[in-house]
């Protein structure tokens, strides 16, 4: 079958990054970006592992932040992943939408992300309550066919991939402490270069992804 762009699924994508830029401060999306601080913050915990290090905890909180206490590790890297891995995990997610075949798969995987990643890693008591409900959320996901659950897909995808854009914009309206602040120190590089080497690394992933979504025939 011949592929051809996808008009109306371009429009859907757009419409969902400019819903999260718009009403970012919104409370309706609370529940959307803990789950995205929830993937970052798992990214560093990740690479601690990946670099020799040992996570001592991670903790995720109501207010839309959180952090990840390593012990070892590559710092440059262990501070880079949240974002990379974020955008990293929004462009597989952006690549694997509007497959309805595959959608269970994805809320399986995600399932168990959130589970093992909550019982090994968090140590705060919101954390528990968020990681692991919604472990079993996207269980009832995996295992029923709400129909709408394609679209639940698009939306993590699309929200996670443009997490770095966010981070920018934090740094630059209100001088947030993040990620590109605590590299600056250790590396001496100005944060603003790392918050754009991050937005630059997310649109990348987004056209690559989102352009594959959107050529699917």
């Amino acid at each position: 079958m011949a592929k051809r762009f996808n008009i109306r699924r371009l429009v859907w994508f757009v419409a969902i990054a400019l819903v999260s830029v718009l009403f970012w401060l919104s409370p309706i999306l609370a529940p959307f970006k803990i789950f995205v601080v929830f993937i970052h913050e798992t990214g560093h915990a990740l690479a601690t592992l990946l670099t020799g290090g040992r996570v001592l905890s991670m903790v995720v909180t109501p207010w839309q932040s959180g952090y990840v206490e390593p012990l070892g590790g590559n710092a440059l890297i262990i501070a880079s992943a949240g974002y990379v891995g974020s955008a990293l995990f929004g462009g597989i997610m952006l690549s694997l939408s509007g497959r309805k075949q595959w959608t269970q798969r994805i809320f399986t995987m995600l399932a168990i992300v959130f589970g093992v990643v909550t019982l090994c890693f968090v140590r705060d008591f919101f954390g528990w309550i968020f990681g692991l409900g919604t472990a079993a959320m996207f269980s009832l996901l995996a295992y029923t066919r709400f129909p709408f659950s394609v679209y639940i897909v698009d939306i993590l995808a699309v929200m996670s991939a443009m997490y770095a854009l966010y981070d920018l914009s934090d740094f630059l309206w209100i001088g947030a402490r993040t990620d590109a602040v605590i590299l600056a120190g250790i590396t001496g590089v100005p944060a603003f270069i790392w918050a754009l080497v991050w937005s630059a690394i997310s649109l990348v992933l987004v056209y690559g992804a989102g352009k594959r979504a959107l050529m699917r025939p």
